[in-house]
C-alpha cells in the first residue's frame, strides 16, 4: 500500500510500528471499507436463490381481469414477476417482436401471424349487447341492426384496427374509450351501447341492461389467443407459463371480483 500511494504510513524502529501523521488517518476509511466488501461478498452468494425473473404480459381490453389475476397470483408464488400493459393487438405485436412484452393475449384476427410469432388458443369470451335504459326506450324490441347501425356504439378498439372493427363496430357513429372505466362512465351517461364480453357484468352498471336484438343474444363469442415470439432467451419461462395458461382460463370463472 506503501509503494502504491507514494508515501511512508508507518514509522519504523527495530520490531516496533507506529502510524505516521498519513496513518493515521486512514484506519477508519479501511475499517468502511472492509465492511462494504463484507456486506458485497455476503449480497454476491445469495444472487443465485434470490434471482428475479420476470414476465412482460401485452393483453386487450377485453382480456378477463379474472384470468390475469389468477396469472399474477401464481407467477407470483413461483417467484416471477409480471409486468403487464394493456393495449391493441398492433401494439402488442411490436412490443412481443422488440422483447418489450413476452406474452400476449389478444382475439383473434383471423390472420397469418408469419414466422415472426407463434400462438395458441386460450378460449373463448362471450359477447352480449349492453346500453342504458333511456337510449332505445322509444325503439321496438328486439332492437334491429338497423337501430344499431344509427345509434353512437362505445368501443374499445382503436379506429385503425380493421380486423377487430369488422367484428365488434356495427355503428357508423362510434366513441372510442379503450379504459374500462371510461367506457362504463360513457355507457352509464347514455353517450352509446356496447356490444361487450359478458364478463364485464355490464348489466349490473348503473342504469345498464342487456339489449334484445334481431340476431339473438345468445352463442355469440369471440376467440382469445396467446401470442409470444420465438427464440425468445425466456423460451423456457414461457414455455413453463403456457402449460399453465388452459387452467388459469377455466379458474377464472370462480374468482370473485
Amino acid at each position: 500500500l506503501e509503494d502504491g500511494l507514494g508515501y511512508p504510513l508507518f514509522v519504523r524502529q527495530g520490531r516496533s510500528l507506529q502510524l505516521t501523521t498519513e496513518g493515521e488517518q486512514l484506519p477508519r476509511q479501511a475499517h468502511l471499507l472492509m465492511r462494504q466488501a463484507r456486506a458485497f461478498e455476503q449480497f454476491a452468494r445469495q444472487v443465485p436463490s434470490t434471482e428475479v425473473q420476470e414476465l412482460g404480459v401485452a393483453y386487450d381490453p377485453f382480456t378477463p381481469r379474472r384470468f390475469l389475476q389468477a396469472l399474477i397470483t401464481q407467477m407470483a408464488t413461483r417467484g416471477i414477476r409480471l409486468s403487464l400493459r394493456s393495449t391493441s393487438r398492433a401494439e402488442g405485436e411490436k412490443a412481443l417482436a422488440c422483447g418489450q412484452a413476452d406474452l400476449g393475449f389478444f382475439q383473434a384476427n383471423n390472420h397469418s401471424v408469419g414466422s415472426d410469432m407463434e400462438w395458441r388458443a386460450l378460449g373463448a369470451i362471450d359477447m352480449d349487447f349492453y346500453a342504458a335504459e333511456s337510449l332505445f326506450a322509444d325503439v321496438a324490441r328486439p332492437c334491429s341492426l338497423l337501430d344499431l347501425s344509427l345509434t353512437p356504439q362505445v368501443v374499445m378498439h382503436s379506429t385503425s384496427d380493421v380486423p377487430m372493427a369488422r367484428r365488434l363496430q356495427i355503428s357508423g357513429n362510434i366513441i372510442v374509450a379503450n379504459e374500462l372505466e371510461m367506457l362504463r362512465s360513457l355507457m352509464e351517461a347514455g353517450c352509446g351501447w356496447g356490444f361487450l364480453p359478458t364478463h364485464f357484468e355490464a348489466a349490473r352498471w348503473k342504469n345498464i341492461s342487456t339489449i334484445p336484438t334481431v340476431v339473438g343474444n345468445e352463442g355469440i363469442s369471440q376467440t382469445m389467443v396467446t401470442l409470444w415470439r420465438p427464440g425468445s432467451e425466456k423460451r423456457m419461462l414461457i414455455d413453463d407459463t403456457l402449460t399453465r395458461l388452459s387452467a388459469l382460463w377455466r379458474e377464472r370463472s370462480t374468482r370473485a371480483d
